[in-house]
């Protein structure tokens, strides 16, 4: 199965969001999926080594700092997540939150007819304090 992981935070990010991605993608891998993770691009920009722990490829949209928490990215919107969706021939897509590119996966799989899955697992509200 062809599977697009749309998440707000993917390693090098440490919590819990990036966590529960990463360990999705390497399930999917270990039991012959293929999975491709959609993630907003890191602080460091792309380089060499970024994503090279990664079980699959990723796809990186450009992001900025979350203001009051520099540590956060946020994606700005992008075609690249409908173009990465439609690129990989998803067969499925997981978005791991609600957020920019939770929206956007969510409007790019009905857009291209793909179901979708979503899993909340961060507190919105809580960082808006």
């Amino acid at each position: 199965m062809r599977v697009v992981i749309v998440t707000e935070s993917f390693p090098p990010d440490v919590n819990g969001v990036a966590h529960c991605a990463l360990q999705t993608a390497r399930h999917l891998v270990d039991r012959g999926h293929l999975p491709l993770v959609v993630a907003p691009a890191t602080a460091s920009g792309p380089g060499p080594g970024v994503d090279a722990l990664a079980p699959c490829p990723v796809v990186r949209v450009p992001s900025l700092p979350l203001p009051g928490y520099p540590q956060v990215r946020v994606a700005l919107p992008s075609r690249r997540v409908a173009t990465a969706i439609a690129e990989h021939r998803a067969d499925i897509v997981h978005l791991a939150s609600p957020f920019v590119l939770g929206v956007r996966g969510m409007a790019g799989a009905a857009r291209l007819g793909i179901p979708a899955v979503a899993v909340y697992q961060t507190d919105l509200a809580g960082y808006a304090r």
